[in-house]
């Protein structure tokens, strides 16, 4: 088995990217949808471990809360092509929380932007797959990223000039994923208040409410909570979704915010669990900035990602074995799991 050959298992649900098309529950085709869905997620959280581990560094705590929506989002919602990843009729998704990219890498790579081989090559010099997104060299990244906060407001920017290239761009949306810890930035708030002010409707905030941040939990640190009520002050509608991880809930979401272009803003509050499918992840700080450092470590974070999600979406056993064996390693710098030392004594 090649364990770099995705399509195996899963293809894309749709034949053309470049449309989208309601699919509801009482649809023939709901069924499948949601089960390519939920397969594509186990996919982008397995392939992130590979990348994570080869390069011996990445973020999977974000990565994986992250995966449903990003099934979600290319293999059901987004407009594109991933051919033609200029496309000028294509809907625009920004990763905000740019530090998760292993799993936007996945999805990408998945969906046919770049080989899955090239996942392979994550982090290291010379690579198109930068530690953080770079624009300039891989297919599917709207904007360079680095510095929290600062992408809402390209998102914003860009939202008001395709509603101000007139009608003929009407119908295009912008979508931008942004951490729960990364909403301690007054940037992002900033974002809120001039998306509310221009009432860009065809801009949907997205918020990865995971609980954990870089070295501690968001509520401890510093609370962004009552935040569906501050959304709504700020003039945005808030939707609150009690499991991100449930992908029938998010299509029938995707659903409504379609037919949502009511002059404000979309902001959806998705609950998600912190470092999803790996026990000792899940709500962990410990793990936001520390991948697996050697084959076996990874071996049986995949075997553990096979047992909860892939046995049951019929993907073999060989597949998560053969991918843990195709794993390179470059040699770890630093400690693992990464020791979290308290910021005051």
């Amino acid at each position: 088995m090649n364990p770099l050959d995705a399509s195996q298992f899963w293809k894309p649900f749709r034949a053309n990217s470049r449309r989208f098309q309601e699919v509801f529950s009482h649809h023939k085709e709901h069924s499948d949808l949601v089960e390519q869905t939920e397969t594509l997620a186990y996919l982008i959280r397995s392939y992130a471990v590979y990348s994570m581990t080869c390069a011996a560094l990445g973020h999977p705590g974000g990565s994986f809360s992250e995966a449903e929506l990003l099934a979600v989002m290319y293999n059901y919602v987004l407009r594109y092509d991933s051919q033609e990843p200029k496309w000028p009729g294509r809907d625009v998704f920004y990763l905000s929380k740019c530090h998760a990219c292993p799993g936007l890498y996945a999805a990408l790579a998945l969906v046919g932007y770049f080989p899955v081989g090239d996942l392979t090559r994550y982090g290291e010099w010379g690579s198109h797959l930068e530690s953080h997104p770079d624009s300039t060299t891989t297919p599917g990244i709207e904007i360079s990223g680095g510095s929290l906060g600062q992408i809402p407001g390209v998102a914003v920017g860009r939202a008001l000039g395709i509603r101000r290239h007139g009608p003929d761009q009407a119908d295009r949306m912008v979508y931008v994923l942004i951490g729960d810890g990364e909403c301690n930035e007054g940037s992002v708030w900033e974002a809120f208040m001039a998306a509310g002010h221009y009432r860009l409707d065809n801009l949907v905030f997205i918020i990865d409410y995971n609980k954990v941040q870089a070295k501690g939990f968001v509520q401890q640190d510093m609370s962004i909570e009552p935040l569906a009520d501050k959304l709504a002050a700020f003039n945005l509608q808030p939707w609150q979704v009690s499991n991100g991880h449930n992908v029938a809930d998010l299509v029938d979401l995707f659903n409504t915010l379609h037919t949502q272009r009511r002059g404000k803003p979309n902001a959806v509050i998705l609950s998600t669990i912190k470092g999803k499918g790996i026990g000792m992840c899940q709500y962990n700080p410990n793990w936001h900035t520390s991948a697996p450092r050697t084959i076996e470590a990874a071996q049986r974070w995949l075997g553990e990602l096979w047992e909860r999600d892939g046995h049951r979406l019929g993907i073999p056993q060989a597949f998560h074995q053969a991918l843990g064996d195709a794993i390179h390693i470059v040699p770890p710098l630093h400690e693992n799991p990464d020791r979290i030392v308290e910021k005051q004594a």
